[in-house]
């Protein structure tokens, strides 16, 4: 029977307060503690206003500092943000990284391993609304950077792919580089079609699947 590889909440605080008054932690401790929580706030308070929406006094009030320990962390709103992506979606893709590690070992056909690597991908962001609304549909009006940061992950899902069909035997070299990246964008783009209109990321499964065969067409193997 499969297990799914389980995960605490992405960018969830492991210390989720302090004790008031002198307490004799770690400096370290401390610090962490301001800036996980920093991180998750942004997450949620951006995934809820819309990032245009969102200042530097909601984020503090979310993450129940103060606005001086906020710019003791960040110098703004965007680089906080930023901070936010970049951790959240190299946790995603350890993540995805372990379950497909698990997947592999399971020795499936090619297509059923896709089938189940795409299924994970949906379930995760299913399970992390707040992530999922924030990175998926407010990373284009948060900055270039932001956008360069969103662009990278689309690059190692591409490459992911990639190394999937490598499973199944010779590349076809027909297929240029870009069909994976145009993979990649427009699973993303049903995923964000998904998250504007309330619906199910779970139903997204047989949608992806016809992507990934329509755009990669020959280089897809057969049932």
């Amino acid at each position: 029977m499969k297990v799914r590889v389980e995960h605490k909440q992405l960018l969830e605080p492991t210390l989720t307060a302090l004790p008031h008054g002198p307490h004799g932690l770690a400096r370290d401790l401390v610090t962490g503690s301001q800036r996980q929580r920093l991180l998750f706030a942004v997450t949620v308070v951006v995934a809820e206003r819309g990032y245009l929406n969102v200042t530097v006094a909601n984020i503090a009030a979310a993450a129940k500092v103060s606005r001086r320990t906020f710019y003791q962390h960040f110098p703004d709103k965007e680089a906080c943000f930023l901070a936010a992506a970049e951790t959240g979606r190299d946790l995603m893709i350890e993540h995805l990284e372990r379950a497909m590690t698990q997947v592999l070992s399971e020795q499936l056909e090619p297509l059923e391993t896709l089938r189940r690597g795409i299924r994970e991908y949906p379930t995760l962001l299913r399970d992390e609304p707040s992530f999922a609304r924030s990175f998926y549909l407010e990373t284009a009006v948060a900055g270039s950077r932001a956008i360069e940061s969103f662009e990278r992950c689309q690059h190692w899902f591409a490459g992911y792919i990639r190394s999937w069909r490598g499973t199944a035997g010779p590349i076809d070299p027909s297929v240029p580089d870009h069909a994976y990246l145009a993979v990649t964008d427009a699973t993303n783009e049903a995923v964000r079609r998904t998250l504007r209109a309330g619906g199910d990321l779970l139903e997204l499964e047989d949608t992806v699947m016809y992507i990934h065969r329509a755009l990669l067409g020959p280089a897809m193997p057969v049932d």
